[in-house]
């Protein structure tokens, strides 16, 4: 009997895990990047205001940098 609800209890975790994680993975974690990431700058602007925020961002060097290895 013990078997039988061990594998029961197997069977049904794994029918609600694995369509989370895939819901999570392919569904819900591009949304929630696409919503917070640019929320969160949009947050760290108004905090430093937003003339700060737009030096700063045009100041920055997006050329990668070549860092050697010590």
């Amino acid at each position: 009997m013990k078997s039988v609800v061990k594998i029961l209890t197997l069977a049904v975790g794994y029918v609600l895990y694995i369509p989370f994680i895939c819901f999570y993975s392919y569904i819900l974690g591009p949304i929630l990047k696409a919503v917070l990431i640019p929320g969160g700058l949009v947050l760290i602007a108004l905090m430093m205001s937003p003339k700060a925020a737009w030096q700063e961002w045009n100041s920055a060097d997006l050329s990668p940098r070549l860092v050697p290895i010590s």
